[in-house]
Protein backbone atom coordinates (compact mmCIF):
# COMPACT_ATOMS: atom_id res chain seq x y z
CA UNK A 1 0.00 0.00 0.00
CA UNK A 2 1.34 3.43 -0.94
CA UNK A 3 2.19 5.75 1.95
CA UNK A 4 -0.30 8.47 2.81
CA UNK A 5 1.52 11.77 2.67
CA UNK A 6 0.46 14.79 4.69
CA UNK A 7 -0.47 18.08 3.06
CA UNK A 8 2.86 19.55 4.11
CA UNK A 9 4.81 16.63 2.66
CA UNK A 10 2.86 16.96 -0.58
CA UNK A 11 3.55 20.71 -0.67
CA UNK A 12 7.29 20.13 -0.32
CA UNK A 13 7.18 17.47 -3.02
CA UNK A 14 5.26 19.86 -5.29
CA UNK A 15 7.93 22.56 -4.87
CA UNK A 16 10.68 20.14 -5.84
CA UNK A 17 8.83 18.53 -8.74
CA UNK A 18 7.68 21.87 -10.20
CA UNK A 19 11.25 23.17 -10.09
CA UNK A 20 12.53 20.11 -11.95
CA UNK A 21 9.59 20.10 -14.37
CA UNK A 22 10.45 23.65 -15.45
CA UNK A 23 13.61 22.37 -17.13
CA UNK A 24 13.33 20.14 -20.19
CA UNK A 25 16.51 18.30 -19.15
CA UNK A 26 15.55 18.14 -15.43
CA UNK A 27 18.92 19.66 -14.56
CA UNK A 28 20.06 21.05 -11.20
CA UNK A 29 19.57 24.64 -12.37
CA UNK A 30 17.05 26.52 -14.45
CA UNK A 31 17.90 29.06 -17.08
CA UNK A 32 16.48 32.51 -16.44
CA UNK A 33 13.92 31.85 -19.19
CA UNK A 34 12.87 28.52 -17.64
CA UNK A 35 12.58 30.15 -14.22
CA UNK A 36 10.54 33.03 -15.63
CA UNK A 37 8.19 30.57 -17.34
CA UNK A 38 7.73 28.56 -14.14
CA UNK A 39 7.04 31.64 -12.02
CA UNK A 40 4.63 33.09 -14.58
CA UNK A 41 2.75 29.80 -14.78
CA UNK A 42 2.88 28.62 -11.16
CA UNK A 43 3.00 31.88 -9.15
CA UNK A 44 1.11 34.43 -11.27
CA UNK A 45 -0.61 36.19 -8.36
CA UNK A 46 2.27 36.09 -5.88
CA UNK A 47 5.09 37.16 -8.21
CA UNK A 48 3.66 39.73 -10.60
CA UNK A 49 6.88 41.49 -11.61
CA UNK A 50 8.55 38.45 -13.16
CA UNK A 51 6.90 39.13 -16.53
CA UNK A 52 8.79 42.40 -16.94
CA UNK A 53 12.54 42.30 -17.54
CA UNK A 54 13.32 44.94 -14.91
CA UNK A 55 11.16 43.17 -12.33
CA UNK A 56 12.68 39.81 -13.21
CA UNK A 57 16.20 41.17 -12.84
CA UNK A 58 15.36 42.60 -9.40
CA UNK A 59 13.78 39.30 -8.32
CA UNK A 60 16.84 37.33 -9.43
CA UNK A 61 19.10 39.74 -7.55
CA UNK A 62 17.00 39.36 -4.37
CA UNK A 63 17.28 35.59 -4.74
CA UNK A 64 21.07 35.77 -4.96
CA UNK A 65 21.34 34.71 -8.60
CA UNK A 66 24.53 36.07 -10.12
CA UNK A 67 24.28 37.60 -13.57
CA UNK A 68 24.88 35.01 -16.25
CA UNK A 69 24.23 32.07 -13.90
CA UNK A 70 21.31 29.69 -13.68
CA UNK A 71 18.73 29.57 -10.90
CA UNK A 72 19.50 26.83 -8.37
CA UNK A 73 16.95 25.24 -6.09
CA UNK A 74 18.60 27.12 -3.22
CA UNK A 75 17.95 30.40 -5.08
CA UNK A 76 14.36 29.32 -5.65
CA UNK A 77 14.05 28.50 -1.94
CA UNK A 78 14.91 32.12 -1.10
CA UNK A 79 11.83 33.12 -3.11
CA UNK A 80 9.69 30.45 -1.43
CA UNK A 81 10.85 31.64 2.00
CA UNK A 82 9.97 35.23 1.15
CA UNK A 83 6.54 34.31 -0.23
CA UNK A 84 5.74 32.01 2.70
CA UNK A 85 6.79 34.66 5.23
CA UNK A 86 4.61 37.24 3.48
CA UNK A 87 1.68 34.82 3.43
CA UNK A 88 2.20 34.09 7.13
CA UNK A 89 2.03 37.81 7.85
CA UNK A 90 -1.16 38.20 5.80
CA UNK A 91 -2.84 35.41 7.70
CA UNK A 92 -2.04 36.92 11.09
CA UNK A 93 -4.82 38.93 12.72
CA UNK A 94 -2.21 41.27 14.16
CA UNK A 95 -0.46 42.72 11.11
CA UNK A 96 2.44 43.92 13.26
CA UNK A 97 3.59 40.32 13.81
CA UNK A 98 6.39 39.33 11.47
CA UNK A 99 7.53 35.80 10.84
CA UNK A 100 11.16 35.36 11.78
CA UNK A 101 11.17 31.72 10.71
CA UNK A 102 14.35 30.68 8.98
CA UNK A 103 13.80 27.99 6.39
CA UNK A 104 16.93 25.98 5.70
Amino acid sequence: MAPQYTDLELAINTLVTQFHAASPNVGPTLTVEEFQGMVSKELPTMVKTAGEQEGLNELLKEMGVEEGHGVTFENFWVLVNSLASTQFGLLQKDKSVKCTCLLL
